[in-house]
């Protein structure tokens, strides 16, 4: 007889299975062995016997990859997995983003019944090829960008494939690292798979396969139930995506098409351009999974990124171009297509949805070290964030990752890194008079400095060039900005989004991270949010007055409520005139 079904009961497990899920992250995060694994570039998720997203453990992005991800652990090792396998990957033409992000997946078996399946990714440092980390756009085939894993067996019925692992780490710069983080994410799959166990122990199977049939039914009602809140039609935004200009040879149209049908959408690319012969190809998986992340906006925050969302969100490019080039076009240095691409579909659904979305997010800016020195190699990578845009009724948030991203992220902390790598963190903080003016203003720009103790190759990757731009009336953020300075000497660097350096010791690095768009007119913002701004030190006297039309008292710094009226009323015509 079939059970009731019980609300109360379907919400326990599912908790239950979210604690599945944080205890396999803090298994990463306590025994990584990269600064990778501190500041939460890394994700963990529990699957259903189908390989269905049922409890996530990281971004929207990254959760919309893992669908990709287990349709083709399915396709190679469906029939053959027993309890103890443990699959390794890598492979960009395979479910996953690009080649540094090392992906686990492993089988959990309940009284020799497949139960479902642990994932556990992380982002490695190294992953071999011409150019440290992976990522760099000048690599112009997948050959070149390191070793590909292509779904393979790392654990065969609890036995370690110890001739796989040494042909790997003969290849990476970093083999003791590299070990460290895929050792931290097989102990992170057996964490899942013990407290997996446990629940069925404690339910049943067939009360834990009927909860994810219904999570996954619920994830994809909620992400219809949003869509049909859209006024049915076509959303276009449209762009010219000029980063990577030094390998693209010059500016790149980019269209989006959001299409909605009811509660149905379609995101159109059909006009995606041709592949290039340099790493900023995004791969196939990756290209749906951030067009897709924006619409995680619009749900209840109880909603699951899963397949069920995905089913209500078709994405259309054409094979042989920018958006899903063919093998073995190398995608590593793809992140700031994709940042693009996705900041273009939230701004079609703000557009879409008035007075309901903010604007996009900043990030994720990095800077990626490697020395050989003393006989070894030393590598990491420090990555931060600008912040959010402006939204409707609230200001963008300072130095947070971006919403595709989820909360996980953060910056690596400088005694981490001081004490770990051969670098000085120099400064590290806002800069003023960075952010786009609004009545709700953008995020300012957040700067980061190294000082080198050692030479050492570095990588600068700028995933936006541009501030970007304000909503309802509000202003663009400042420009991101990379500067390299020897001795008493200080070059600004070319802006592009890859950028390749030789550093010696006692070289500094100074990157700026641009600033978010405002939402709303700026003469409309509350004058006693300006005079907070500028106490805070985010803005200046002058900007204050120049972008918003608010006089402060320089010393006391307070508002002189009379001259801000007055020059506030100035104000409003020129900028009516201008729109």
């Amino acid at each position: 007889m079939k059970r009731p079904f019980d609300p109360i009961l379907v919400e326990v497990i599912r908790n239950q299975i979210a604690a599945i899920t944080e205890e396999m992250t803090l298994t990463v995060y306590r025994t990584g062995r990269s600064g990778m694994c501190k500041v939460g570039d890394f994700a963990t998720a529990v699957c259903d016997r189908y390989g269905r997203l049922v409890g996530e453990g990281g971004s929207p992005y990254q959760m919309c990859v893992f669908i990709d991800t287990m349709e083709n652990v399915l396709a190679k090792h469906g029939k053959s997995l027993t309890p103890g396998d443990i699959i390794i990957a890598n492979d960009p033409y395979c479910g996953i983003s690009h080649m540094p992000d090392i992906t686990l997946i492993a089988p959990a078996f309940w009284k020799d019944q497949l139960a479902g399946f642990m994932i556990s990714y992380s982002h490695h440092t190294d992953i071999g090829g011409r150019f440290a980390g992976g990522i760099s756009s000048l690599c112009q085939s997948s050959f070149e960008e390191g070793v590909r894993i292509p779904m393979l067996k790392l654990y065969d019925a609890g036995k370690r494939n110890d001739v796989l692992l040494e042909q790997i780490v003969a290849n990476v710069r970093t083999p003791e690292e590299w070990v460290g983080d895929v050792d931290a994410k097989v102990a992170s799959c057996w964490k899942g798979q013990e407290q997996l166990t446990k629940l069925i122990d404690k339910y049943g199977m067939e009360q834990f396969n009927a909860t994810c049939d219904y999570l996954v039914d619920y994830s994809e009602r909620v992400t219809r139930a949003a869509i049909r809140q859209i006024p049915s039609g076509e959303y276009v935004e449209e762009t010219l995506f000029e980063d990577e200009n030094e390998v693209t040879g010059g500016p790149v149209p980019l269209k989006v098409v959001v299409r909605v049908d009811g509660d149905q959408v379609t995101l159109d690319l059909s006009s995606a351009p041709p592949q290039v012969n340099a790493s900023i190809n995004a791969p196939f998986v990756s290209t749906k999974a951030v067009t897709r992340a924006p619409f995680k906006a619009l749900l209840p925050g109880d909603a699951i990124v899963n397949v069920g969302f995905a089913r209500a969100l078709d994405v259309i490019v054409p094979p042989g171009t920018l958006l899903n080039p063919r093998y073995p076009a190398a995608v590593g240095g793809r992140a700031s297509l994709m940042m693009t691409l996705s900041n273009m579909v939230y701004r079609a659904l703000a557009k879409a949805l008035p007075g309901r979305l903010g604007g996009v997010g900043e990030g994720a800016d990095m800077l990626h070290f490697n020395s050989h020195t003393d006989g070894r190699y030393v590598s990491f990578m420090d990555v931060f964030f600008g912040g959010w845009g402006g939204r409707p009724s609230v200001d963008g948030v300072d130095g947070a990752s971006p919403l595709v991203m989820g909360g996980g992220y953060g910056s690596m902390p400088a005694e981490l890194l001081e004490r770990e790598y051969p670098v000085i963190i120099e400064g590290f903080g806002f800069v003023p008079d960075t952010e786009g003016a609004g009545r709700y203003r953008g995020s300012v720009s957040v700067y980061r400095e190294w000082r080198f103790r050692k030479p050492a190759e570095v990588l600068l990757r700028t995933v936006g060039l541009r501030g970007s731009e304000g909503l309802d009336g509000g202003g663009r953020g400042g420009d991101a900005v990379n500067i390299h300075r020897v001795g008493e000497q200080s070059t600004v660097l070319p802006p592009q989004a890859h950028v390749h350096l030789h550093v010696q010791a006692g070289d500094r690095v100074y990157h700026k991270v641009h600033g978010s768009g405002g939402y709303g007119d700026p003469c409309e913002r509350d004058p006693a949010l300006v005079v907070r701004d500028v106490v805070e030190g985010k803005i200046s006297l002058e900007r204050a007055r120049e972008a918003y039309g608010v006089v402060i008292h320089a010393e006391q710094l307070t508002l002189d409520d009379e001259q801000t009226r007055g020059l506030r009323s100035l104000m409003r015509p020129l900028l009516a005139a201008a729109d």
